[in-house]
């Protein structure tokens, strides 16, 4: 249970954590100049000036978010989530601001609003609350009903705008939010076996073919494992095999521009100068910058424009380019710093829910950290990611914050059991 009152005097104030949100934030406003300083703009009107206009909003949205009750953040997630999906439904049905002819943003003149970015904290909020309530098991069919309607709806509005890279933030949060409510690691291969059925089988070389026969297998060994009921026996079997069958189906169903930047992700150089251009750009930033970088503002491959989005998704490669490995390995290293310090507060209490708002929250910044980076290393497709602190970005910039401001929430108005 959570007791609802702020700061525990029992706790001290986690000094580390805050300071190295802070100088990730530093880091991120520092590179945006960086990357954007050839325009010729008035400075409020500059990428750098309006980063820390959104970074000023988030820590006062963190800072009212910090005295929040958690009693009372319960009783609100509800409404919260049914606000989110009313905003995804307007930029869906009226188009909102459509760029690069997608519409995600609802634009108010003075700043852009982009609802999934509110629906990711909206369903973590509510998916947490609904499984901290209710017990998980994998042989109950009730425990994946009201999840699975929580998890589809806000899924299905975000892929259509279309944004397949924040819909699959969704897919993250919903599988460590299931494990960390009680299912085994068992569990989750099970539940995780007809998407690894559907990459195995795609190929048709004998190589993916045995893989997909040892993922059969080990499918079989789980169950027999689990003695599950043999409805659910069969329902597992049947689906992977015919997830397997049907992933040749699924690839004539992707739009053309999809299929090819499968393609080129497998080989950046089949299209250089279109879907590869962006990777191997990137590629040829980070690997310019040698050990130590080129030094702050001195990148030929951003200053000369070769380098496509590098103010948002590839803000990474600007770091590569200018700041060199010792750069990139000092920012993993901030980000490592940041997680261990948010998570360790799971280890404080009991509450369900605490624990799974705080590695839930976790898990959005992860998933964007790996994402974005094995992006811009040529090792994931090309996707919208940006960069948790270090992308440009107002509604993302917030949802850090916001994020940020929650975890620091549940680590001081917890109660210890």
């Amino acid at each position: 249970m959570s007791s609802g009152r702020f700061l525990d005097k029992s706790l001290k104030f986690d000094w580390v954590f805050l300071l190295t949100t802070f100088a990730l934030m530093a880091c991120g406003i520092a590179l945006v100049y960086s990357a954007t300083a050839n325009e010729e703009v008035v400075f409020y009107e500059s990428f750098w000036f309006k980063q820390i206009i959104y970074f000023i909003g988030g820590c006062v949205l963190a800072g009212g978010i910090v005295f929040l009750k958690i009693d009372w953040i319960k009783r609100m997630t509800a409404p919260f989530y049914i606000l989110s999906l009313i905003l995804l439904c307007v930029v869906l049905f009226f188009a909102g601001d459509v760029v690069k002819g997608a519409g995600r943003w609802i634009d108010f003149g003075f700043f852009k609003l982009q609802p999934s970015e509110f629906a990711k904290i909206a369903y973590l909020l509510t998916i947490s609350y609904w499984l901290s309530r209710h017990p998980v098991s994998l042989f109950k069919i009730k425990t994946f009903v009201v999840p699975f309607f929580l998890f589809i709806v806000p899924f299905a509005l975000v892929l259509k705008q279309p944004d397949l890279s924040t819909a699959l933030v969704f897919i993250a949060v919903t599988y460590v939010a299931f494990f960390f409510a009680g299912f085994t690691l068992v569990d989750m291969f099970l539940i995780t076996s007809p998407v690894l059925s559907v990459l195995f089988s795609h190929s048709q070389t004998m190589v993916y073919q045995v893989l997909w026969g040892l993922l059969i297998c080990a499918v079989v060994f789980a169950l027999v494992r689990r003695h599950l009921p043999k409805a659910q026996t069969i329902f597992f079997l049947a689906t992977n095999i015919l997830a397997g069958y049907a992933s040749s189906m699924a690839w004539n169903m992707l739009e053309p521009h999809q299929q090819k930047r499968v393609n080129t992700f497998l080989d950046p150089m089949s299209d250089p100068l279109g879907d590869g251009y962006q990777v191997l750009q990137s590629l040829t930033a980070i690997g310019s910058g040698g050990l130590t970088g080129k030094g702050f503002g001195n990148g030929t491959q951003t200053n000369l424009a070769f380098l496509p989005e590098e103010h948002t998704d590839f803000i990474f490669s600007v770091l590569g380019e200018q700041f060199g490995f010792v750069g990139c390995f000092l920012i993993l290293v901030l980000y490592a710093l940041f997680l261990w310090r948010a998570t360790s507060t799971c280890k404080l209490y009991s509450d369900p829910f605490i624990t799974l708002i705080v590695m839930g929250s976790s898990t959005i910044f992860l998933f964007h950290i790996l994402v974005n980076i094995a992006m811009t290393i040529g090792l994931m497709p090309v996707t919208g990611l940006p960069l948790p602190f270090l992308s440009y970005g107002g509604s993302f910039a917030m949802t850090c914050m916001v994020l940020v401001g929650a975890i620091i929430c549940m680590r001081y108005q917890g109660r210890r059991q």
